[in-house]
């Protein structure tokens, strides 16, 4: 039993629960898409999410290999061609920095929506990236609030995005994320936080 409790404690996402936050969810076509990307990392994973009634729903997961920026959007609109009350946009401050082609990484999903898509794009993206502690505790908060509201939902089929809710711990005695243990598990989790409503900016075209 000590053990256990160590190794429950060294999680990150220790609020999660499968019978709590998992379920089979469906699109609400009346709501906006919330796609929230992370760069500069391999693989290239980002999250598919709704806001519905106050509730986080987590639709699905994009996890690429050695991609780029364009084959996320490809992907992205393969699976969701319509989304008739459109999509916002969220990500990392490292996603404004400009690559070597002189565009950033928000320039280059602008530039293929605009080329293939009708749909109605907005963005929300901070000017500098929340701490690893606000995300962790905002994440965890939407698992599975002090009072045991549930604020966080995620389909079945995002194995990647689950796999990281269970496995993805803090180095010993650290608040650090331990990234050494398993370099897939890029804690995709935190990147949903900054869908759940503490982003200042305002969204814009």
């Amino acid at each position: 039993m000590g053990l256990y409790l160590n190794l429950h404690a060294a999680l990150v996402y220790a609020s999660f629960g499968r019978n709590e936050n998992l379920a089979d969810l469906s699109l609400e076509p009346g709501l906006p898409l919330l796609w929230a990307l992370d760069f500069n990392v391999d693989p290239m994973s980002s999250l598919v999410v709704q806001s519905v009634r106050g509730k986080v729903r987590v639709l699905d997961e994009i996890v690429l290999r050695h991609a780029t920026t364009a084959e996320a959007c490809e992907r992205f609109l393969e699976r969701f061609p319509k989304s008739p009350a459109g999509i916002v946009i969220y990500g990392d401050a490292s996603g404004n920095q400009r690559q070597t082609t002189g565009a950033s990484d928000y320039d280059m999903i602008r530039d293929y929506f605009r080329v293939h898509s009708t749909i109605l794009v907005t963005y929300k993206v901070p000017s500098s990236n929340p701490s690893v502690r606000e995300r962790v505790n905002l994440t965890n908060s939407r698992l599975r609030s002090a009072a045991g509201d549930i604020g966080l939902m995620v389909d079945h089929k995002c194995k990647e995005l689950i796999m990281d809710f269970e496995q993805v711990s803090f180095k010993a005695d650290t608040y650090q994320i331990d990234k050494d243990r398993d370099r897939l598990r890029r804690t995709c989790p935190t990147r949903w936080g900054i869908c759940s409503g503490r982003n200042a900016c305002r969204p814009k075209l």
